[in-house]
């Protein structure tokens, strides 16, 4: 039996369908996305890395640098607070997909990107309410430490603010 074929590509407007249907999947761990926020966030993104296994899309992550014309309040504090960054958007797997590694790996290749463009912090946010037990985890096992917590969106909805250094 062959093991399954996995790739990591920059995201094609061919992706667009595949990456909106995951995204919808995913929520409320991450937040909606149309047709219009994924061409917006494909413009500005650093990088926008697609997980392939056997050529389907399992996954994806929106990585952004200060400076864009995003208006996410979450992307406009971490840029208030640091001149120079990395910021996880998002990043969403399919229910297959997960718990198998795939996560981590784009995570490892963003600290190793954010060195390579000298951003020394990367930051993400994770849902408090409703709370997401499994990002928390996740993203403390990468060495992330919670600076702050907001509600961008109302009272029924709040976000831990999380960082961890980059050796730049």
């Amino acid at each position: 039996m062959n093991e399954p074929k996995l790739t990591i590509e920059e995201f094609t407007p061919a992706d667009a369908d595949e990456v909106l249907a995951i995204n919808a999947a995913n929520q409320p761990a991450v937040g909606p996305m149309d047709v219009e926020k994924l061409r917006l966030l494909a413009a500005e993104s650093e990088a926008f890395p697609i997980v392939r296994l056997d050529g389907d899309a399992v996954g994806f992550a929106v990585l952004l640098t200060e400076g864009t014309a995003y208006q996410s309040p979450n992307y406009r504090w971490f840029e208030r607070r640091h001149p120079r960054f990395y910021y996880v958007d998002r990043i969403a797997f399919t229910q297959a997909a997960r718990g198998r590694g795939f996560g981590g790996a784009l995570y490892r290749r963003a600290m190793e990107r954010a060195a390579e463009i000298d951003r020394p912090v990367l930051c993400a946010e994770v849902n408090t309410i409703p709370a997401n037990p499994v990002s928390m985890g996740f993203h403390e096992r990468f060495g992330f430490r919670e600076v702050a917590r907001q509600r961008p969106y109302g009272p029924d909805e709040e976000v831990a603010m999380l960082e961890v250094p980059v050796d730049v």
